[in-house]
């Protein structure tokens, strides 16, 4: 049983407290709703089209609002938060971090502890729970990373929830992707089993932008922005060539948001290879012929590939047990080789925040360059097999 308590917000933001109940209009109504699908499209052939029918019917379909409601269910001053952080870093996340404290603190909630390195903080004695507070996470989003560090896995979901009770951490803030909030979804299960009142909240952490009920996950923006230094550097390499082709592969396992808003924001990209669009690489109507023809009428070509694009003309998918989940067949890789081949022209490889290939026919298998950034710039430093540079 959960009972429901009127907020009465507290804040030093606030001259006097808040407004008066009469004056506040900061609440969502538990009947607000937000339409999922804009577009009644007429024909299931229009562009963009998604249809649950050939006629195409138009089907309304409503989503809750998000955002602070007027009734909660948990005392401020009885409430112990914590939040983790799981899985890879994303940019964004000393952000989320800091606002997710401010709020509670806002809301009126007095204990609140970051857990150290995921889920194992959960676990490892020789790690101890940081106290939050907004004078400590007032300016973390000026940093990248994680203030509490991250790391993948960690301890059963019952000795998760065992360090939970003993701690008294009743309301718990999980940052992270698919596995992360499968484990949240678990200690979920368990508390409910348990029967106690603890809150798990899942806050989605994907640079993906891929998640339909959002309207854009943290992270992405940034990823676009910094995409744009490898597109521009592969653009600048690819026109500085005779006949150069640039290729640069962006990040995007199975959604191509990156790749395609990056694309779309440089102005510089001719072919834009993205997971939900099919397409070939040979034939009158593939990739490698549409490249031929750009060659021949502008001279270069600069080609964006999200790592997951065109998995099904690739080979098979091989699994990496550290991460736990199938690494992705590099379509990356396949069209560097297929392009410099039969054309027999500069090849300029970029993977935008690893390493950078430059190669021509004769370089192909002993030469690589690493992209350094100084002062905006990208300065080259070629690498021939030899130990001395």
């Amino acid at each position: 049983f959960w009972a429901a308590f009127y907020r009465t917000p507290v804040s030093e933001d606030f001259a006097g407290g808040y407004p008066s109940d009469e004056e506040w209009h900061g609440y969502i109504n538990n009947n607000d709703r937000v339409l999922l699908k804009t577009i009644n499209f007429a024909s299931p052939n229009s562009a963009g089209a998604v249809c649950i029918d050939p006629d195409c019917t138009w089907v309304e379909q409503w989503v809750h609002r998000a955002g602070p409601r007027e009734k909660i269910y948990f005392k401020p001053e009885e409430v112990k938060a914590a939040i983790v952080t799981c899985g890879g870093l994303c940019p964004g996340l000393n952000d989320v971090i800091r606002q997710v404290v401010i709020t509670l603190e806002i809301y009126g909630v007095k204990s609140i502890v970051g857990i150290p390195f995921g889920y194992r903080g959960f676990s490892n004695s020789d790690l101890s729970e940081m106290p939050l507070s907004r004078k400590v996470v007032q300016n973390i989003h000026l940093s990248g990373g994680s203030l509490l560090g991250v790391s993948r896995g960690g301890p059963s979901v019952s000795d998760i929830v065992d360090r939970m009770q003993e701690k008294g951490i009743n309301m718990i803030f999980v940052l992270g992707g698919n596995g992360t909030h499968a484990g949240a979804n678990a200690i979920h299960e368990e508390c409910r089993k348990r029967k106690l009142k603890v809150a798990v909240v899942g806050v989605p952490k994907t640079i993906d932008n891929d998640i339909l009920l959002m309207d854009k996950t943290f992270g992405f923006d940034t990823a676009v922005e910094e995409a744009q230094r490898a597109i521009n550097s592969a653009y600048i390499e690819a026109h500085s060539a005779y006949h150069g082709v640039g290729i640069v592969k962006l990040m995007g396992r199975h959604s191509g948001f990156i790749a395609m808003h990056a694309s779309l924001a440089s102005g510089q990209i001719d072919i834009c290879l993205i997971p939900e669009v099919p397409f070939q690489l040979h034939g009158p109507h593939g990739v490698l012929t549409h490249l031929k023809y750009l060659i021949e009428t502008k001279g270069s070509a600069v080609v964006c590939v999200a790592e997951g694009a065109g998995q099904v003309i690739l080979t098979t998918n091989f699994c990496v047990p550290s991460r736990g989940f199938n690494a992705l067949s590099s379509l990356f890789q396949e069209l560097s080789v297929s392009v410099t081949l039969p054309f027999r022209s500069a090849l300029f490889c970029l993977s935008n925040g690893g390493r950078a290939i430059y190669s021509c026919k004769e370089m192909l298998n002993r030469s690589c360059c690493t992209v350094v950034l100084y002062k905006l710039q990208f300065a080259h430093v070629m690498f021939l097999g030899t130990e001395r540079v």
